[in-house]
């Protein structure tokens, strides 16, 4: 899985039941190129990586058949796995099968299904699970699991954690459900019906079961952590972002469902990535995608409905604003932000697109203010705040590879990230293979947004094969640069791919190392 979002829900729902996390695990040895490494898992799609924030010799990969943290030393060309381990059949330590967890909520047993994984600061690391709905921590490090405690208040508005300890009650668990009951009242799912009563939830009102954990952010004392919430017949229901207020000492981290506000209702549906960031002026947010409704196919005709970027401020909490990016169908990973603070970028689900929104209208205070509904910032309220650089309507199209596949063949799946000194960004094309450089040129006091001069082309690698080559390494999943100056931090390759075919590959790329 990519993130908890579209691509995501062919290999989520494939492994629903009667799959456990006990069986050994299989590293293939084979290499198809010298700068990758196979990922040992039988499956060809790994789901999540991630580096720390800071200078590292380390990444983090999690993967599915069988579900796995494993850790890989950069130091050489060629990325070497360091430690892998599965999460067996009872992932979230809390003394029994995980079947047997969650058959007295759901009716079935569900095992867990490895999503995306986030280094969310030093030496702390959470990857979320589908199916058995969670979030596991891990020390970053070495891959152990990191014990929670885990407490519920004795009343939450709106919400019901069946699987957290009692209300008024505290246990110590390695992962955080997110299996919630939520009671969204006036609701209308992405088919336009309103939302029915769960009798596992409510039978008397509106009602259901969160599922599809996606991506997650602590700030401001509080983790966020978004829920995609499809549900029958590929229609979504409202996407969700549930809070807990998070306590890290020294003896430990305690984690309580908000009791003030322990959920946020998106502008749109399908809410997969988070991100949290510091604007210029120095406050603190979490940005979260809205892919908006996804369908089960690929190019522009996938994109159902609408798509957004939201802004949630965690001192609240709530969501202050929305950035409209019309039927975009944005990745379903967290918007790669620039270290500066003033822009954010985001891949395509289903177009060969880039999209970008401009982060500096978030230090107005007068979104803070008044009102609690969320301010669009697309020029058309307070003060013509507009926020869209590249959106579905004007999109960054990424430029084809002279070999490459016509762009009408081609199925989206684009990824970005942006380099350490916050100059390029770096796009990976599933369809090309290829990996696109974009300039940032942030400098001066331009008005809202940044004109799309400031984002040239700059170079294009031909990393991968075009996906239509059998045989060949191909189709690339997830980019991610690494933190730190290349060559003076690090001497190995600076940019890492997750790539997909014929098999699960990682692969270090030298674009600004030596």
């Amino acid at each position: 899985m990519v993130a908890a979002g579209a691509l995501a829900f062919a290999f989520a729902l494939a492994g629903c039941e009667g799959k456990g996390g006990s069986e050994g695990l299989v590293v293939r040895t084979e290499i198809l190129v010298a700068n990758c490494a196979p990922t040992p898992s039988l499956s060809a799609f790994p789901a999540g990586l991630a580096v720390p924030p800071q200078a590292s010799d380390v990444a983090l990969l999690t993967q599915t058949d069988p579900n796995a943290v494993a850790i890989y030393d950069l130091r050489g060309d060629r990325p070497r796995a360091r430690f892998a381990g599965t999460l067996g059949v009872d992932s979230d330590a809390d003394g029994s099968d995980d079947a047997d967890t969650i058959r007295s909520v759901l009716g079935f047993a569900v095992y867990p299904v490895m999503g995306e994984i986030q280094i969310v600061e030093a030496g702390l690391a959470l990857a979320s699970t589908s199916n058995y709905e969670q979030v596991l921590a891990y020390d970053a490090a070495t891959g152990a699991p990191i014990p929670l405690t885990l407490e519920q208040p004795d009343a939450l508005p709106g919400l019901a954690l069946p699987l957290f300890p009692p209300p008024g009650t505290s246990a110590q668990r390695t992962g955080v459900s997110t299996l919630a009951c939520v009671y969204p009242e006036g609701a209308v799912d992405s088919n336009g019906q309103a939302i029915a009563p769960d009798a596992r939830c409510d039978a008397a009102r509106p009602s259901f079961l969160t599922n599809l954990t996606a991506g997650k952010a602590i700030a401001g004392g509080r983790l966020f952590v978004a829920t995609s919430n499809l549900g029958r017949s590929n229609r979504f229901l409202p996407g969700t972002v549930l809070v807990f207020d998070w306590a890290q000492t020294p003896s430990g981290i305690t984690v309580r469902p908000s009791a003030t506000t322990p959920v946020l209702f998106t502008s749109g549906f399908n809410a997969t990535g988070l991100a949290a960031f510091q604007t210029v002026g120095g406050r603190e947010l979490v940005l979260v995608t809205v892919t908006g409704a996804i369908g089960t196919g690929t190019g522009p005709g996938n994109v159902l409905s609408e798509a957004f970027v939201d802004v949630v401020d965690p001192a609240v909490p709530r969501i202050v604003a929305t950035i409209p990016l019309g039927f975009a169908g944005p990745s379903f990973d967290a918007p790669a932000i620039d270290p500066s603070g003033r822009v954010a970028w985001l891949g395509a689900s289903s177009t060969r697109s880039l999209y970008a929104i401009d982060l500096r209208p978030l230090d107005d205070p007068r979104l803070y203010e008044g009102d609690p509904a969320p301010i669009r910032l697309d020029g058309q309220s307070i003060g013509g705040l507009d926020a869209r650089i590249f959106t579905g309507d004007a999109p960054f199209a990424l430029p084809p590879r002279s070999d490459g596949r016509a762009s009408t063949g081609c199925e989206g799946l684009t990824d970005v990230t942006i380099n350490a000194s916050g100059t390029e960004v770096f796009a990976s094309d599933f369809c090309d293979g290829t990996v696109t450089r974009v300039g940032l040129e942030l400098g001066g006091d331009p008005p809202f947004p940044y004109p799309a001069a400031r984002f040239p082309v700059l170079g294009q690698e031909s990393a991968f094969a075009p996906n239509d080559v059998v045989g060949a390494l191909r189709s690339p999943l997830m980019l991610v640069a690494r933190p730190g100056i290349p060559g003076i931090d690090f001497t190995s390759p600076d940019v890492l791919a997750l790539v997909g075919q014929p098999d699960g590959q990682l692969c270090g790329i030298r674009i600004e190392s030596p």
